[in-house]
């Protein structure tokens, strides 16, 4: 990100989801390097959450993105 994000954790939240719904809308548009940055930032921004609030919800979801892509460029 260009900017250092706030501190709080359920906004960090949203942003990983924000990012992980780009991932889809860059395969869409068969924009697959885009799509990877994508995921690369929700992971990082998920990755620097402080210790107790992770999601295992949202941890599935990088999980799936990530599979996601690694099919899309495999095919």
């Amino acid at each position: 990100m260009a900017f250092p994000l706030p501190a709080d954790p359920d906004f960090r939240k949203i942003c990983v989801e924000f990012w992980l719904d780009d991932v889809d809308d860059r395969i869409e548009l068969g924009r697959f390097v885009d799509a990877e940055f994508s995921w690369k930032e929700a992971n990082t921004i998920y990755l620097s959450l402080p210790a107790g609030f992770g999601d295992m919800s949202l941890e599935d979801r990088i999980y799936e993105q990530r599979v996601k892509l690694d099919q899309t460029q495999t095919s």
